[in-house]
C-alpha cells in the first residue's frame, strides 16, 4: 500500500541555529506535518554528518584540536569489534545511541515532543547519512576511505542501522509513522572516474538498512541533492526518493519507467523544488510551483495518473541548510511551508 502524504512539507535535517531549542521551535513552525529533528554542524563539529553518527563504532578516533573523526587501524580491534557486535546481535539500540553533544537538536526536539508540539503532526522524521557518503567520507589513519575495509564498513553500516532503529524506537511512543533519510551526498560520484565503489555494493547496503527500517515499522527514504544513479536508487527497495529538484529535475525525468514501477509499488517523490545553495530571496511560491508542473505533467505524459504523483508525494528544500544562516533558513521554510500548502490544497481535491 503506498504511504499517503499528500504533498506535505518536510526537510532534509542541517540547519544553520546554534541554539537546538531555537532550531527545534522554527521546524515544527515551518513543517507542521512531518517535522524533522534539526541538525547542527554550526554548533559543534560532532554534529556533522561524517561525526554525527560515529558514537560506538570500533576503532573510532575523534580527533577535537583538528574537528574530525578517523579509524586507528593498525592496532587490534578485536575486542572492540566482538564488544560491538555483540550489542548488534542482541539489538541493543541504547548502545548506539545518539548522545546529546552529537545531536542536541534531537534530544530538544524529543522534550518538544513530550509536552506535546507535534500533536497535529501526520508523521516524524528522522536521518542518518547513508552507507556511501559515510564510507568514503570517514577514512582511516592512512587517509584510505574506510568503505574499502571489509571489517570497519560492515560495523559502519550496521551502525548507521541501529541509530536508525534508536530514533524510530525513541518516536515511536508517540503513535505517528516515522521516516528516516539516508543522507547520500555522495551518490553523484558513484560511476564516475573519482569513484571505485561499485553500485552493487551501494544498493546492498542500502537495502540492509532499509529492511531494518521497514522490520522496526518505519519509512525508508533517501536524500540525493545532485544528480545519481537513480534506475539503481528506484530499484532499491526505498519508499521515498528525495532529490532536488530545483537543479536536476531533467535529469530524474530520463527515467519515467523506473519512476512509474516505483509509484506503482507504493513509492513516494519528494520533490526538493525549493532551492537551498542558489537561494536569491526573489523566488516564490508560484514559480516553484510552475517549475514543480512541468515535472508533474511530463509524468502525466508518461502515463503516470496526476493523483498518483500528488497523493505520493512530499515537497522539500532542495539540500539542507546547514552552512546558510539562519534568516536564510527561515525564509526558505517559510517558502516552503507556502508551496506545500498550495500544493496540498490541490492534492486532496484530487483525492475527494
Amino acid at each position: 500500500m503506498p504511504h499517503i502524504f499528500n504533498c506535505m512539507a518536510t526537510a532534509i535535517g542541517s540547519m544553520p541555529q546554534t541554539d537546538p531549542d531555537e532550531a527545534v521551535k522554527i521546524a515544527l513552525k515551518y513543517l507542521p506535518d512531518a517535522p524533522a529533528w534539526p541538525q547542527l554542524p554550526q554548533r559543534d563539529f560532532r554534529e556533522r554528518m561524517d561525526a554525527q553518527y560515529s558514537e560506538a563504532l570500533p576503532g573510532l578516533k575523534l580527533d577535537a584540536v583538528r574537528k574530525r573523526v578517523s579509524f586507528e587501524t593498525s592496532g587490534d580491534l578485536t575486542g572492540e569489534l566482538e564488544n560491538f557486535f555483540s550489542h548488534y546481535l542482541e539489538n541493543n539500540h541504547d548502545f548506539f545511541g545518539i548522545s546529546a553533544p552529537y545531536a542536541a537538536g534531537f534530544h530538544a526536539f524529543l522534550k518538544a515532543l513530550e509536552g506535546g508540539a507535534a500533536a497535529r503532526a501526520s508523521c516524524l522524521k528522522g536521518q542518518i547519512t547513508g552507507p556511501l557518503t559515510a564510507g568514503t567520507s570517514m577514512k582511516d589513519e592512512r587517509d584510505i576511505d574506510i568503505i574499502h575495509n571489509d571489517h570497519l564498513f560492515d560495523a559502519l553500516v550496521k551502525g548507521l542501522t541501529m541509530k536508525a532503529l534508536w530514533q524510530i524506537e525513541k518516536f515511536r511512543k508517540f503513535g505517528k509513522p516515522v521516516i528516516i533519510f539516508m543522507d547520500e551526498p555522495s551518490m553523484e560520484s558513484l560511476g564516475s572516474a573519482f569513484s571505485a565503489v561499485s553500485s552493487a555494493l551501494v544498493v546492498e547496503k542500502l537495502n540492509e538498512i532499509a529492511d531494518a527500517i521497514h522490520e522496526a515499522g518505519g519509512i525508508a527514504g533517501i536524500h540525493c541533492c545532485g544528480n545519481a544513479d537513480w534506475e539503481m536508487i528506484f530499484n532499491a527497495r526505498i519508499d521515498i526518493v528525495n532529490f532536488d529538484a530545483y537543479g536536476y529535475m531533467e535529469k530524474i525525468l530520463l527515467y519515467p519507467a523506473d519512476i512509474r514501477r516505483f509509484l506503482e509499488r507504493g513509492g513516494t517523490l519528494a520533490w526538493g523544488i525549493v532551492p537551498t545553495g542558489s537561494f536569491t530571496g526573489s523566488e516564490t511560491p508560484e514559480r516553484l510551483i510552475d517549475k514543480l508542473e512541468t515535472g508533474i505533467e511530463f509524468l502525466e505524459s508518461r502515463g503516470i495518473e496526476r493523483k498518483t504523483i500528488l497523493s505520493q508525494g512530499i515537497i522539500t528544500p532542495s539540500c539542507g541548510m546547514g552552512s546558510l544562516n539562519p534568516k536564510t533558513t527561515e525564509a526558505i521554510l517559510r517558502l516552503l511551508m507556502d508551496v506545500s500548502e498550495k500544493m496540498k490544497t490541490e492534492a486532496l481535491k484530487k483525492c475527494t
